[in-house]
């Protein structure tokens, strides 16, 4: 079976599912620490509040506009497997922060705001690892960072940063405050380590080759 010459398999659908835990695990965390400890999301995510904030644009809006071009761009890079994943990825994206918000899942509030970023990292990371793992994207920017490592070399968790950095330094100049700023900065590099950690073989063996040089 086969859809848009995509064959359905069984490894299809394994990783299917993959990234649909993965997706929910990067919703969950804005959910759980990005909303209520006031921290600006990455990526896609925290263009869409930009966006809202000084203009008013609605972030679906914005997430549509972004996504648009990149799909249709990403045609011209990626497999046919990658996209068909990815459109699933960014289409879960809101399905999963639909279903978060229907259940009312309480936020996690800090007394330390390093705390929040850490989680944040940690758990967003692990959710959009497992994406990339799946050989799939969520859409956004981590589609963008896809194309970028796979035309240019440049490592996805360096291409993820930069964007980040980019949207955090707009929404500083615009609503952020700056310990907010700080710890959002300090999420986003735990996050694209963790990401590139999980969804990258030959970073784990990597990162496995230095912990057996230092425990020598």
């Amino acid at each position: 079976m086969s859809l848009f010459n995509v064959r359905l398999d069984r490894r299809f659908f394994i990783d299917l599912i993959i990234l649909l835990v993965g997706v929910g695990l990067y919703a969950l965390s804005v959910k759980l620490f990005v909303i209520p400890n006031e921290l600006a999301s990455n990526g896609i995510a925290g263009l869409s509040v930009f966006m809202n904030f000084v203009f008013g644009i609605s972030p679906f809006l914005t997430v549509l506009l972004v996504n648009i071009p990149l799909f249709i761009f990403g045609g011209k890079f990626l497999d046919k497997r990658e996209l068909l994943l990815s459109l699933v990825g960014a289409s879960a994206m809101t399905l999963w922060l639909m279903v978060f918000e229907a259940v009312n899942i309480p936020g996690i509030q800090y007394s330390n705001l390093i705390l929040a970023g850490i989680s944040d990292g940690l758990l967003s990371g692990l959710g959009v690892g497992l994406a990339i793992l799946s050989r799939g994207t969520i859409g956004g920017s981590l589609m963008f960072s896809r194309i970028m490592e796979s035309h240019t070399k440049m490592e996805i968790d360096k291409a993820l940063f930069i964007i980040d950095v980019v949207v955090m330094i707009l929404s500083l100049v615009t609503f952020l405050a700056l310990p907010n700023f700080a710890v959002t900065l300090l999420s986003c590099f735990i996050f694209s380590k963790v990401t590139r950690l999980v969804g990258r073989k030959e970073y784990r063996a990597e990162v496995k080759e230095k912990l057996a040089f230092f425990k020598s």
